[in-house]
């Protein structure tokens, strides 16, 4: 009978971490002594190695670990449970943009429709009668009559007169505008017509006594001549308000006839009067 084998002191785990260490040994020794190269001894190592065993401790349903990776456990050497599910990783960056495709062919232009038919032209339509022109409609009643409008601005005050009652000489009465700087002026004249007819010969009657600068219309009259070659003639004016003033003057008929005025203006009696018949109205009451 064999002697009985002293157990081992050392449990499994210690025994595989010896084993290893001499293996590695062995290696350096041999790469050392230059018998085979480094992955040759590795090689061999490996191949040297018993065969794997399954560990008594493991559970028949699950798969075993080979005595050679028993290293990586811990306790009895059994597989452990499966860790948790790492967090995804973050989205990766977009790729770049796809280049354009090319254009793609232009298709055949398409056909006109048909132009369509140009309808019948519609009959003319028929004139209608025209009617009868009615009856002129009555005048219309005549409207009121219009304010009186205002009185127009009175008009210059320009007259002239004449008188020839002999074939000697002729007589003039003038009566000139009034202006800014002076007054209406009436004048007398007379020429000769003996034995043509000469230039007239005028006198002033403005500068004579009481002469009415309102005059605005003037007549003249010659009177039956006295004895010798002296005579007389009448000038009156009619003012802007409707008085009448006169004056005369003394004809002479020497070689030229001449006038001699000196009488100064008066009012004629009577004045004009509304509705008079033969009458007027008296200034010397």
């Amino acid at each position: 009978m064999s002697p009985r084998p002293t157990p081992s002191l050392l449990g499994p785990l210690a025994r595989a971490r010896f084993r290893k260490a001499g293996v590695l040994t062995s290696l350096a020794l041999v790469v050392s002594a230059g018998v085979i190269t480094p992955a040759a001894a590795a090689t061999r190592a490996v191949s040297d190695r018993p065969a794997a065993t399954p560990h008594p401790d493991c559970k028949p349903h699950k798969p075993h670990k080979p005595r050679a990776a028993a290293e990586a456990y811990t306790g009895t050497g059994c597989k452990g449970a499966t860790g948790a599910t790492g967090a995804t990783g973050p989205k990766g960056p977009k790729g770049p943009t796809g280049a354009t495709g090319a254009t793609g062919a232009t298709g055949a232009p398409g056909k006109d429709g048909a132009t369509g038919a140009t309808g019948a032209t519609g009959a003319p339509g028929e004139n209608g009668t025209p009617g009868a022109t009615g009856a002129t409609g009555a005048t219309g009643a005549t409207g009121a009559t219009g304010a009186t409008g205002a009185t127009g601005a009175p008009g210059p005050c320009v007259d002239i007169d004449a008188s020839r009652d002999e074939n000697n000489f002729e007589l003039r009465a003038a009566l000139t505008p009034a202006t800014e700087s002076d007054i209406a002026r009436a004048y007398a004249g007379i020429r000769d017509l003996q034995p043509n007819p000469g230039d007239y010969l005028w006198t002033d009657l403005s500068e004579l006594g009481n002469y009415p600068t309102n005059a605005c219309g003037i007549s003249i009259a010659q009177q039956a001549l006295g004895g010798g070659d002296e005579g007389d003639v009448s000038i009156n004016v009619i003012t802007t308000a409707g008085a009448i003033h006169e004056t005369t003057c003394d004809i002479n008929t020497g070689d030229a006839p001449t006038l001699t005025c000196e009488n100064p203006w008066a009012l004629v009696n009577l004045q004009p009067a509304p509705d008079a018949v033969n009458s007027g109205t008296d200034i010397n009451p």
